[in-house]
């Protein structure tokens, strides 16, 4: 009995730090999760989630799939799987979410498209479609909503990047009256060389403090990267490392809060063939 106590209060108590509103933006990928969650200036299959404008710099159909487990318990686990298509016109790409368990879970389905506006400039757009259900008792909901994004190049080696999260206020329930959270994550990514790269970006919304999100990547070599960062809102620290080989890219990454211990993910991508670099916070 004291040890399913025990195993109850852990999980309150994680939930109460991680749990998240409907529609909270969460950066995907375990290489954003590497570096200090730092998502919206980084060019890789992820801006699928992380900021739909960057997808425009994708010159290769792609697909991936990415699970995360907080503290080893399956309620709080998520999952994530999405698809590009780049076209003359721009690159359009579908994900698929899941996260909870069979007495609350969450779907977002997502279809977005992305273009580029000249050499430095592109732009993006997704369409959210999401499922709510809070078990047989409550009931279930769903709601629309969207995302944007803007990318600009400032130059060789200096990137910067804008993502927002429901933009439109979309009503979740009538009593009380809540919506969906909206928020703006912006950042910047500096290639410091061929092998390191800086990023940082600082994400609020109106219910909850800023939250300031630091990091850098290291390519050992053609095959294999390494990844630190630390987040400000709750105070955390992340590490990670990616594997290349070929036309898969495997990353996996950690990030340790001081009192809860260890939130672990992993990450697939297949390139349907070989993509070109771009430069900055690629």
């Amino acid at each position: 009995m004291k040890k399913f106590c025990h195993i109850i209060a852990l999980t309150l108590i994680a939930a109460a730090v991680y749990a998240v509103p409907v529609g909270e933006r969460l950066p995907a990928g375990s290489r954003a999760k590497g570096f200090g969650e730092t998502s919206v200036t980084s060019t890789d299959f992820w801006s699928i989630s992380n900021n739909q404008a960057a997808l425009a710099w994708q010159s290769a159909m792609a697909a991936g799939i990415y699970c995360e487990n907080h503290f080893m318990l399956k309620e709080l686990g998520r999952q994530y799987a999405g698809l590009i298509l780049p076209t003359r016109a721009g690159v359009f790409g579908a994900g698929f979410g899941y996260s909870g368990d069979n007495h609350y879970n969450e779907i977002k389905t997502g279809l977005c498209f992305s273009r580029k506006f000249g050499p430095r400039f592109s732009a993006g757009m997704q369409i959210d479609l999401y499922h709510v259900r809070f078990s047989d008792i409550y009931g279930k909901k769903t709601l629309i909503s969207c995302e944007l994004g803007i990318f600009y190049r400032a130059g060789k080696v200096l990137v910067l990047g804008v993502h927002i999260i429901n933009p439109v206020p979309v009503k979740l329930t009538s009593t009380p009256d809540e919506y969906l959270p909206m928020s703006i994550c912006s950042g910047i990514g500096y290639q410091v060389s061929d092998a390191f790269l800086l990023t940082a970006e600082a994400e609020k919304d109106p219910q909850n403090p800023l939250i300031v999100r630091t990091g850098c990547e290291y390519r050992v070599n053609e095959k294999f990267r390494v990844r630190t960062g630390i987040i400000s809102s709750p105070w955390s620290f992340t590490f990670g490392f990616g594997l290349h080989f070929g036309p898969l890219v495997f990353d996996i990454a950690s990030v340790y809060h001081q009192q809860l211990g260890f939130n672990s993910s992993a990450s697939l991508i297949y390139c349907f063939k070989s993509k070109k670099r771009h430069g900055a916070a690629e």
